[in-house]
């Protein structure tokens, strides 16, 4: 999978998501139901749903042009005993804007980023996300949000892009 590289080559790729915007600021369902699918797990993740409390999810939510990659490097992570490492499990799809903009559309409302571990990856830290689980996403074309810089590092988040 080659990465796209910039929010230009993520709505030439993937969509241009602002055409499914209503006028009253919400998505469309269209865009889930053209573009969105639900892929299985290898095994269950928790998904932390308040008070501190945890359902098991069993299928998480991805665009369809990175399901194959996304579902290839959770199999590669299960397999090499890793799975602990991206448990519990912090989301993927869902719309809003990206956290600290007025405008820009988050790559999750694209069905191309996910957020794992986040109770030991807050936001703006080094985090403590495995290595190894860094080296298998990123084999199949994914960016970790680790590398972002300052304040933006975001050590949970993994994407479909570069540069966004």
């Amino acid at each position: 999978m080659k990465t796209p590289d910039g929010y230009a080559e993520v709505i030439e790729r993937f969509g241009d998501i602002s055409k499914y915007i209503r006028n009253d600021g919400t998505l469309s369902p269209r865009w889930e139901a053209e573009r969105i699918v639900r892929v299985t797990l290898p095994a269950p993740l928790r998904y932390h749903v308040g008070g501190g409390e945890y359902a098991k999810v069993t299928r998480i939510t991805s665009h369809r042009l990175v399901s194959v990659p996304l579902i290839r490097v959770l199999s590669d992570i299960h397999a090499a005993g890793l799975w602990g490492e991206i448990d519990p499990y912090g989301g993927g799809f869902i719309f809003r804007k990206i956290r600290g903009s007025s405008s820009k559309v988050s790559l999750h409302s694209f069905g191309i980023a996910w957020d794992f571990r986040p109770d030991k990856n807050a936001q703006g830290t080094d985090g403590t996300m495995h290595p190894q689980v860094v080296k298998l996403f990123e084999a199949q074309g994914f960016f970790w949000g680790g590398n972002f810089k300052g304040a933006r590092k975001d050590s949970m988040h993994f994407q479909a892009a570069i540069n966004c």
